[in-house]
């Protein structure tokens, strides 16, 4: 299937896609709010249509990795409906500089503004941002305009008691690359000694043109890179696209969330200092037709992900509704008085982003913005899901290079993936495909968590090899091109085991009680020793809710506080038997 039609996607409207100036969205709305004049937090929130404080849970949960969150100046009362405890980091939106002076132009009440007290005191890390979109050689051909904004900016960080600064500098251009290399690794020196334990972190483009930014200098010296992934289709394009697309959508335009990552990996920076940005938002363009993919007739305009989920236009509809296989996002496609296409992200989406931050053992997540979901519970429940306790990994998936399903992997690439099943292994693995460089693209399946572990395959060329096991439910892969030719890549299915595959001998009768169950649950294992048991819970898809459990004697009482209603797999499993019975939890 991989790169199969892919040639009838070269459409003459490409061109257009490299030959104008990307302005991200945190551009393009900060002018926007900025063009409205000083606001009061009422008036943002008549805008915005806050409609007031929503219930929040109980449960208090531990996140496993980061999330950085944007908190721009317009979201007016919105914080107030933000999981705190599903929220590591908030970077406050922004001083914006005076190329002239270095000093702000404004900070938009950084100063008093009720939700940096509010994050300190939950425990959540506050970052001031700082943007400059323009006027770049003007600011670092003037030494005093840098020492300005870097005194400035450590006095706003100590001042408030915050965690970091976030540099958010758009729009550069490549004459003033060594300029802002140099800056940036003063203001880092400067930061760290004069406040230390704080951390400076860049907001990082989804595609780094021209090489502006100078990851190899600048990644020893950041201690975070949020890359804004996404914008890789923008108002100015002129092919409506998805803007945070997982894989490229067309191979003349081959970006997208995994190449992003890629990309910066290979330029040095850490697994652990990366952030990867996710839009809260959606994009909709006029174009010619109801065809995918279609070209524009002008410009595109952002649409936050709760408008679009409200749906009170009645254009985004179940009807109007799409999947984009080939990028793995959704989009609306409807008709007015001419075809309109609309692409966002969903929890499908999203999830797939998430799962590749824990294959990739990156530092965590940062999203733009927070309140643009004001109103609805889903993607913070999708945080809780998969960045909370043990993460839950799919029994079954697929597994595919940069190119994804359908194009080709890039040059230079060097990534190391680690799935861990959330069910017993061993998992079983099978190419769909297989295309490297002969002797120049290599890829390699370690059964374990690291390279050091025993080697299963080592593929180059386009020989599929036959199926393998693991020994285990852990597997990691390493794949390396070289900067020549690149061809379709890979293919790569796991599954797991059904509990009868996972161990054959079968074990006693389990009695459980009550089933349904809703609190607790009593477990009894009679004629079976305890040693080396354990219980789990798994959910319909085979994921791990709950465990493992230790046997506490001949009745086990589990606590099911935080399971969601609906109906579960129980195991009960020791090194030469297993057991399993289903249980229905209301």
């Amino acid at each position: 299937m991989k790169r199969l039609l892919a040639f009838l996607l070269l459409i003459s409207s490409a061109a257009g896609l490299y030959a104008q100036t990307v302005q991200s969205v945190h551009m393009e709305q900060s002018a926007a709010w900025s063009g409205m004049g000083r606001l009061s937090n009422p008036e943002y929130d008549s805008i915005n249509q806050f409609s007031g404080r929503m219930e929040q849970p109980a449960t208090r949960t531990s996140l496993n990795k980061r999330v950085f969150g944007y908190h721009p100046y317009w979201s007016g009362s919105s914080w107030v409906n933000y999981r705190w405890d599903l929220l590591s980091d908030l970077c406050y939106f922004s001083y914006e500089v005076d190329p002239a002076t270095g000093n702000p132009l404004t900070t938009h009440d950084w100063e008093t503004a009720a939700v940096i007290d509010t994050a300190l005191a939950r425990g959540v890390k506050v970052h001031l941002c700082v943007t400059l979109f323009s006027g770049h050689a003007t600011f670092f051909g003037n030494p005093q305009a840098m020492q300005n904004l870097t005194i400035n900016l450590i006095g706003k960080v100590l001042e408030r008691g915050a965690h970091g600064i976030n540099i958010d500098f758009e729009a550069v251009p490549s004459s003033q690359k060594q300029p802002m290399t140099d800056y940036i690794t003063s203001l880092a020196g400067a930061l760290h000694v004069a406040a230390p334990g704080t951390e400076l972190s860049i907001a990082a483009p989804a595609v780094n043109w021209n090489n502006t930014f100078d990851m190899q200098a600048l990644g020893p010296v950041l201690d975070l890179v949020m890359i804004m992934a996404y914008d890789y289709y923008w108002g100015g394009s002129s092919m409506a696209g998805p803007v945070s697309g997982l894989w490229p959508m067309s191979g003349i335009f081959p970006y997208g969330v995994a190449r992003s990552l890629t990309s910066y990996q290979a330029a040095g920076i850490m697994p652990e200092k990366i952030l990867i940005g996710v839009p809260y938002y959606g994009r909709e363009w006029p174009v010619t037709a109801n065809t995918f993919p279609a070209n524009t007739t002008g410009t595109g305009s952002a649409v936050l992900y709760r408008t679009i989920m409200a749906g009170s236009s009645g254009n985004y509809s179940p009807a109007n509704r799409y999947w984009d296989y080939r990028s793995y996002n959704p989009y609306f496609s409807y008709f007015t008085s001419h075809w309109r296409q609309c692409f966002y992200d969903d929890v499908r989406s999203l999830g797939a982003k998430y799962d590749l931050v824990h294959r990739r053992n990156t530092a965590g997540i940062g999203i733009w913005a927070l309140g643009y979901d004001n109103g609805r519970s889903e993607l913070w429940n999708l945080i809780e899901t998969k960045f909370t306790g043990i993460p839950l990994v799919k029994c079954a998936d697929t597994l595919a290079d940069t190119g994804g399903l359908w194009f080709s992997y890039g040059a230079g690439e060097d990534y190391t993936e680690t799935v861990t099943a959330s069910w017993p292994g061993p998992l079983t693995l099978s190419f769909e495909s297989l295309s490297l460089e002969p002797g120049y693209d290599s890829l390699w399946i370690y059964d374990g968590a690291t390279a050091s572990d025993p080697l299963l395959l080592a593929l180059s060329g386009n020989t599929i090899p036959p199926a393998v096991q693991t020994s285990a439910e852990i597997f990691s892969i390493r794949f390396k091109s070289d900067n020549q030719t690149n061809l379709a890549g890979y293919i790569l299915h796991y599954s797991c085991p059904t509990a009868g595959v996972y161990n054959p001998a079968p074990g006693p009768a389990m009695r459980v009680f009550p089933n349904p169950a809703s609190d607790r649950l009593s477990i009894q294992l009679p004629g079976k020793p305890i040693q080396n048991t354990q219980i789990r819970i798994y959910g319909p898809d085979g994921r791990l809710t709950a465990g493992p459990f230790l046997p506490e004697g001949s009745e086990t009482v589990i606590s099911l506080t935080g399971i969601k209603p609906g109906i579960y797999l129980l195991v009960c499993s020791a090194t030469d038997w297993n057991s399993a019975t289903r249980i229905i939890i209301q």
